[in-house]
C-alpha cells in the first residue's frame, strides 16, 4: 500500500502536468508568441518542453507591449527587450528595442563629444529642429549668423539675455560639428571650473583640459558666470585659449555679459585681487578667435 506522502506526491505531479498541458495548449494559441518564433525561424515544437520558460518570456514581453517611451521602459535592462533563440537549446537573449534603436541612431554622434556636459533634452537637437516662423527679427538675424559660422567653422561670442537661446544655438551647432565626424567639447564653464578645482593637479584634471585643447570644436558655455580665481583664469582659461588660437581651433562662447562686462569679471579674482593685465589677455584671445553677436529677444525657457 502506498503511504501517504507518496500519494500526495503523485496527485501533485499529476496536478502539475495537468497545468503544464493547459499551458501548453495555450501557448500555442498565443499570437505574441507564435510571431515571434516565425521571426526567429524556430519551430513551434519548443513549446512542448519549454512552456514555464516561455510563460516568464511572455510576462516580461507584456511589459514592453505596454511600453509608452525609453524613458518609461520597466525592463531591468532599460531599452533592451526579451528575444527567443534556439541553439541547440531554447534561450532568451535581450537587444535593444525600436525605441533604443532609435534613440541609438540619434544620439551616436554623442560618440565624438571628449567632453559632454549636454542638457539631456538637447543631445540630439539641430539647427533644422528651429521653426523661424513667428520669430523676432533679432534671433532670426542670430540664426543666420550661427548657421553660417558653423559651416563655415568660425568662432562665435555670443551673448545676451538669460533663456534667449544662446546655449540651444551652440548646442545645435557642437551636434553639427559631431555628426560630420570631428571631435566636440561643450563645457558648462561654472561647473567645468569647479571640476578643474577639485581636481586641481591631478591626472583627471591634465585629462580634461587636454580635451578642451585638442577638440576640433569647444563651445564655452555662460563664461562669465563662475566665480573667478587666480587658478582658473591663469592657469586653467588663458593657456586653454592660448593653445586653441595657436592652432586654429573653432571655439564658441556663451554669456550673459558683454565683453566689456566679462573683462570688468576677470580682472577682479574672488579673493578681491586685481589684475587688468591678465583679464586683458583672455578678452585679446576671445575677440581675435571669435565674433560677437548679440541674441537679446524673450525668455525661451519661460
Amino acid at each position: 500500500m502506498k503511504n501517504m506522502n507518496s500519494l500526495k506526491f503523485e496527485i501533485e505531479a499529476e496536478s502539475f502536468d495537468d497545468k503544464t498541458n493547459d499551458l501548453v495548449n495555450e501557448l500555442k494559441t498565443n499570437n505574441i508568441l507564435l510571431r515571434c518564433l516565425k521571426a526567429n525561424h524556430i519551430d513551434e515544437s519548443v513549446i512542448e518542453n519549454n512552456a514555464w520558460m516561455l510563460k516568464e518570456w511572455l510576462d516580461e514581453v507584456k511589459v514592453c507591449e505596454a511600453c509608452l517611451s525609453l524613458e518609461s521602459c520597466k525592463q531591468k535592462n532599460k531599452g533592451y527587450y526579451p528575444n527567443l533563440k534556439n541553439d541547440e537549446l531554447l534561450n532568451v537573449v535581450y537587444q535593444p528595442c525600436k525605441k533604443a534603436r532609435e534613440y541609438n541612431e540619434k544620439t551616436k554622434h554623442l560618440d565624438n563629444y571628449l567632453l559632454n556636459d549636454l542638457p539631456k533634452h538637447m543631445e540630439s537637437i539641430s539647427f533644422s529642429d528651429i521653426e523661424l516662423v513667428g520669430e523676432d527679427r533679432a534671433y532670426g538675424e542670430a540664426y543666420n549668423k550661427c548657421v553660417d559660422a558653423s559651416n563655415d567653422n568660425k568662432g562665435l561670442y555670443i551673448y545676451g539675455t538669460m533663456g534667449s537661446g544662446k546655449t540651444y544655438l551652440a548646442i545645435c551647432a557642437a551636434n553639427e560639428h559631431a555628426r560630420n565626424g570631428e571631435k566636440v567639447a561643450f563645457i558648462h564653464y561654472p561647473s567645468f571650473c569647479l571640476k578643474m578645482a577639485n581636481n586641481a593637479f591631478s591626472d583627471e584634471s591634465e585629462d580634461i583640459i587636454n580635451s578642451a585643447m585638442r577638440a576640433n570644436f569647444l563651445v564655452i558655455d555662460d563664461i562669465g558666470a563662475e566665480s573667478v580665481t587666480e587658478y582658473n583664469r591663469d592657469q586653467i582659461l588663458l593657456p586653454l585659449l592660448n593653445h586653441r588660437y595657436e592652432n586654429n581651433k573653432c571655439t564658441w562662447f556663451t554669456s550673459n555679459v558683454d565683453l566689456d562686462n566679462l573683462l570688468k569679471h576677470f580682472t577682479t579674482s574672488s579673493k578681491g585681487l586685481e589684475d587688468e593685465m591678465k583679464a586683458l589677455r583672455i578678452l585679446e584671445r576671445i575677440t581675435h578667435m571669435a565674433e560677437s553677436i548679440l541674441l537679446a529677444t524673450k525668455d525661451r525657457r519661460i
